[in-house]
C-alpha cells in the first residue's frame, strides 16, 4: 500500500518536532547531574497479547526531574515471554521475564509475569450472610482462551470490599466486621466478579427488660437479642448501639443503664437496622417504711443500739433497702443518735427519729428508760394514816411498766416529794405520819408522774357498802355508810341521816336498815359531814340474774349484744341490759356498754354484770384462732379468668367465720397473677402462689394460668407447591379438659424461610425444599413438616 505523498510530508514533518523537542530536552538535561532513575511500576502483570506502559523519570541533583523514557535504552531477558519498545510491554507467551531499562550510568528492572488469557470469570456464591466475626470462601474459576481452566482462581485474584466496616476480604475468604451490607470484588485479568454481602441482617431484636426502675447512682442490666431470618437468636448487648433521651437522667453502656438523676428517660438499643427501647424511672419512690414504728432503750441493759431498715416501694411493686442512701436525724440527740440506720441510746427522755430519702419522710418514736405509765401498789388517788397506831407509816413500791410491756421496780430510782412535809414526811416510797392534815405525795420517774392525797385522821371518803341492793317485798336490807380511810373504813351509819325517795315503796330506819314495801324501784339516801350517798334499790324484782351466754368468742372489732335476764321471787323474768352495771377487765382486749362487747384487740377479758345484788361473769376472747383455711387448695386457670377465694377462721370456741375481706392477700407473681379480697385474676401463664394472712395465721394456694395438657395442630405434615398458602389452625387442651383455638396467638417459626414462612398459622410455600414449621404456646411446642415441590 503506497502512501500518499502530503500524509507523507506531514508524518515527516512531525518525526522532526519530535526529535527537535527531545533535543531540547536532553540538551537541557545535559547540563545537569543524573541523581537517580525512577520506573513507573516495578512489578507487572499481564495477560498474552496485552500490553502496558511504563515510564522513566530521571531525578536530578538540583531536585528537578524529566522523563527520559525515549532517551532510555530497554531490552527483555526473554523477548519470547515479553517484549518492550520505549517502554511499551507486550505479552507474548505464559512466563516471568524481567525488563531492563538504562539512562546514562543509572537502570531499573520491571518483573513481567504473564498469564493466559482470561475469557471468562465464575464464582460459587451469589451473596453471602455473614455473623459478626465468622468467615466464608468465595472459590473463583479462571477459563483462559485456549478453554483450559483455574479452579483455584481465588488465590491469584486481585480483592477488594467497598466497605471494609462491613467486611473484609483476603485470598476470597470473606470476614463479617460489623452489621451492615457490602460489595466484594475479585479481579484475574481483565475478567471480575462481585458477591453481596449481608452482615448481621436481623429479623427483630428484643430486649428482656421494658422497664426499668432504678435508685440514684445505681445500675441495673438489660440483655439486647437478635433474631435472625433462621429463627436462631443471638446475645448482642455489648455490640449493638445504646443511646439515651436524657443522659442527665440516665445513661447507658453496653446495655447498663445508670440513674444519675430522678426522673425518666428513654434508652435505646440499635443493632443493623432494628431498634428497642427501655422506659427508665430514676428514684421514682411512691412510699417509705420502716420495720419498727417505735423503739424502746433500757440504759440497765447492755445492747444501747437497735438497726432500723428504711424500704422504698416503687410503682412496680419492687421493694428496695435505702437504709444507707437516707438522711437520718434525731430530734434530741441527748436522748438517742441515729447514723445511717443504727440507733444508739444516750440517755433517758423521748425523742423522734426521721428518715428521709428521695422527697419523703418516715418517723420512728424512740424512747430511753421511758415508762407508759407509774404503778404504786395498793394506792389509787387517797391514803389514810394516823398519828398513832400501825397506820403510823407505810411502806409503798412503786413500779413502771415500760413500753415494750417490762416491768421494773422502781421505787429507790423515783423522786418523791410531799406538799405539807409537817403533815406527811416521805422518802424512797416511806411515809411517816406526823400530824392530822392533808398532804399531796407526788413520785416521779421515766417522764411519768403519780399523785395521790394522804390524809391524816381524816376520812379520805364516805360510801356505801354496796352500789345497787335488791329487797324482797316485806324482807329487809341492811345498808351501811363507811368512813374510808386509805385501806381501813368504818361503819358510820348511825351517824348518817337516812331517807326514802318513796316510802310507798320501801322505808330506811336511822341504822340505815330498808324494808320492802311494795314492788318498784326506789333510791335510798344517807347524808353525813355534808356528803350525800345515794343507794337504788329493786323491791320485790331481782332474786337470780343469767347472761344468754358465758362464753364468748370475737373478732377484732366485732360487736356482740349481751341478754341479761333477771328473775324475781315469783319466779317472773325481765332484759335488765340496759340497766344493769357492766365492766370489762380489760378493756384494751374488749370493753362493753349495756350489755353490747365490743373487741378491740387480741387477748382475754371477763365482762361482769351487776344488777342489783347479784352478778354474772362471761369469758370473752378475741382473735384467738386455732387456724385458718382456705376454700380452695389451688387454682388452675387461663389468662383473663377470675376465680373466688374464700377464708374461713377457726376460733378458740370451734366456731368459724368467714375473714375474706379482712384478710391480708398478697401473690408472688402479678405477671400471673393478681388479688384482692380473695378474688384472682389470672394475668399471663406460668406458676404464682397466692398468700392470705390473718392474725398469726397464713394459707397458701397454689396457682396455674394456662396449664396445657398438649397443643396440637390439624395437620402434622403438608405438601405443597411454590406459591401455594395453607392455613393450619392450633388448638390447645387444658389441664380441665377444655380446648381453644389458639392459632393468632401462639408464636409461629419456619426452620427454612426460604422454602416456607408462616404467620398466625396460614404457611405460604416459597421455593422448593423441606422446612419445618414450630409452634409454641404457654411453654408447649409442636411442630409441622413442609416439603415444597417444584412446579
Amino acid at each position: 500500500m503506497m502512501l500518499k505523498p502530503r500524509l507523507t510530508k506531514y508524518m515527516v514533518m512531525m518525526l522532526v518536532l519530535v526529535l527537535s523537542i527531545s533535543n531540547v530536552g536532553l540538551a537541557a538535561a545535559a547540563d545537569k547531574e543524573l541523581s537517580k532513575i525512577v520506573v513507573s511500576k516495578n512489578e507487572l502483570s499481564l495477560e498474552v497479547g496485552d500490553s502496558s506502559s511504563v515510564t522513566v523519570t530521571g531525578v536530578y541533583t538540583d531536585n528537578t526531574s524529566a522523563n527520559v523514557t525515549i532517551s532510555s535504552s530497554w531490552s527483555s531477558s526473554d523477548t519470547s515471554i515479553a517484549t518492550v519498545y520505549n517502554g511499551a510491554i507486550t505479552a507474548k507467551k505464559e512466563g516471568t521475564a524481567t525488563i531492563t531499562t538504562s539512562y546514562q550510568s543509572q537502570s531499573q528492572t520491571v518483573q513481567v509475569n504473564v498469564t493466559k488469557k482470561v475469557k471468562a470469570l465464575s464464582k460459587n456464591v451469589q451473596s453471602l450472610d455473614l455473623r459478626t466475626g465468622d468467615s466464608k470462601d468465595i472459590i473463583l474459576t479462571a477459563t483462559y482462551s485456549d478453554n483450559t481452566t483455574n479452579a483455584e482462581a481465588s488465590k491469584v485474584a486481585e480483592w477488594s470490599s467497598d466497605d471494609e466496616k462491613v467486611a473484609t476480604v483476603v485470598n476470597g475468604k470473606v470476614t463479617g466486621q460489623s452489621a451492615g451490607t457490602a460489595v466484594i470484588t475479585g479481579k484475574v485479568g481483565s475478567q471480575s466478579v462481585t458477591v453481596d454481602v449481608n452482615v448481621e441482617v436481623v429479623k427483630r431484636v428484643d430486649v428482656d427488660k421494658k422497664q426499668v426502675n432504678l435508685l440514684l447512682n445505681k445500675s441495673e442490666s438489660v440483655k439486647l437479642t437478635a433474631t435472625y431470618p433462621d429463627g436462631t437468636t443471638k446475645d448482642v448487648t455489648d455490640l449493638a448501639e445504646w443511646t439515651s433521651s436524657n443522659e442527665k437522667v440516665a445513661d447507658v453502656l453496653k446495655g447498663e443503664i445508670t440513674g444519675y438523676s430522678a426522673g425518666s428517660a428513654k434508652i435505646t438499643a440499635k443493632y443493623g437496622t432494628k431498634s428497642v427501647s427501655v422506659d427508665v424511672d430514676v428514684d421514682l419512690t411512691s412510699k417509705l417504711s420502716v420495720e419498727k414504728q417505735s423503739i424502746f432503750f433500757r440504759l440497765s441493759e447492755s445492747n444501747k443500739t437497735a438497726n432500723v431498715v428504711l424500704t422504698a416501694s416503687y410503682p412496680n411493686s419492687a421493694d428496695v433497702n435505702v437504709t444507707d442512701q437516707a438522711t437520718w436525724t434525731s430530734s434530741n440527740e441527748k436522748v438517742a443518735t441515729v447514723f445511717k440506720g443504727q440507733v444508739t441510746a444516750i440517755g433517758a427522755g423521748s425523742t423522734t427519729i426521721k428518715a428521709t430519702y428521695s422527697g419523703k419522710t418516715v418517723e420512728i418514736t424512740v424512747d430511753v428508760d421511758t415508762a407508759r405509765y407509774l404503778d404504786i401498789a395498793g394506792i389509787e388517788d387517797k391514803l389514810a394514816m394516823s398519828v398513832t397506831g400501825d397506820n403510823k407509816t407505810k411502806k409503798l413500791v412503786v413500779n413502771a411498766e415500760y413500753i415494750d410491756a417490762s416491768t421494773e421496780n422502781v421505787t429507790s430510782k423515783a423522786t418523791w416529794t410531799s406538799s405539807n412535809a409537817d403533815v406527811v414526811y416521805v422518802s424512797d416510797g416511806e411515809l411517816i405520819a406526823y400530824k392530822s392534815g392533808t398532804a399531796t405525795i407526788t413520785t416521779a420517774y421515766g417522764g411519768k408522774t403519780v399523785k395521790f392525797t394522804v390524809n391524816v385522821d381524816v376520812p379520805d371518803k364516805y360510801e356505801m357498802d354496796k352500789k345497787k341492793g335488791s329487797v324482797a317485798v316485806g324482807g329487809t336490807l341492811s345498808v351501811k355508810v363507811l368512813a374510808v380511810y386509805g385501806d381501813t373504813s368504818k361503819d358510820v351509819s348511825e351517824d348518817a341521816d337516812w331517807s326514802s325517795s318513796s316510802e310507798k315503796l320501801a322505808e330506811v330506819d336511822s341504822k340505815g336498815v330498808v324494808t320492802g314495801i311494795a314492788t318498784g324501784k326506789v333510791t335510798i339516801t344517807a347524808k353525813i359531814e355534808g356528803k350525800t350517798l345515794t343507794l337504788p334499790v329493786e323491791v320485790g324484782m331481782a332474786s337470780g340474774l343469767e347472761a344468754d351466754v358465758n362464753f364468748v368468742v370475737l373478732s377484732s372489732k366485732e360487736t356482740q349484744q349481751i341478754v341479761l335476764t333477771a328473775t324475781d321471787e315469783d319466779g317472773l323474768s325481765k332484759d335488765v341490759s340496759s340497766d344493769a352495771t357492766w365492766k370489762s377487765s380489760n378493756s384494751r382486749v374488749a370493753d362493753v356498754k349495756k350489755g353490747v362487747i365490743t373487741a378491740n384487740s387480741s387477748g382475754k377479758t371477763n365482762i361482769t354484770a351487776e344488777y342489783g345484788s347479784n352478778k354474772v361473769t362471761i369469758q370473752v376472747e378475741v382473735d384467738v384462732i386455732s387456724r385458718i383455711e382456705a376454700s380452695e387448695p389451688a387454682l388452675s386457670l387461663k389468662t383473663g379468668d377470675s376465680a373466688d377465694l374464700t377464708v374461713t377462721a377457726y376460733l378458740s370456741d370451734g366456731s368459724e367465720r368467714d375473714v375474706t375481706d379482712k384478710a391480708e392477700w398478697k401473690t408472688n407473681s402479678y405477671k400471673v397473677a393478681q388479688v384482692t379480697k380473695g378474688k384472682v385474676k389470672a394475668t399471663g401463664s406460668g406458676k404464682a402462689k397466692i398468700t392470705a394472712k390473718y392474725g398469726s395465721k397464713t394459707v397458701t394456694i397454689a396457682v396455674d394460668v394456662d396449664t396445657l395438657k398438649y397443643l396440637q395442630t390439624d395437620k402434622v405434615t403438608l405438601t405443597m407447591k411454590p406459591g401455594d398458602k395453607v392455613t393450619l389452625v392450633a388448638t390447645a387442651t387444658y389441664a380441665d379438659g377444655s380446648e381453644a383455638n389458639v392459632s393468632k396467638p401462639a408464636l409461629w417459626k419456619s426452620s427454612r424461610i426460604a422454602t416456607a414462612s408462616v404467620k398466625d398459622g396460614i404457611i405460604q410455600a416459597n421455593g422448593k425444599g423441606k422446612a419445618t414449621i414450630t409452634v409454641t404456646y404457654a411453654g408447649v411446642k409442636t411442630k409441622v413438616a413442609v416439603v415444597v415441590e417444584a412446579k
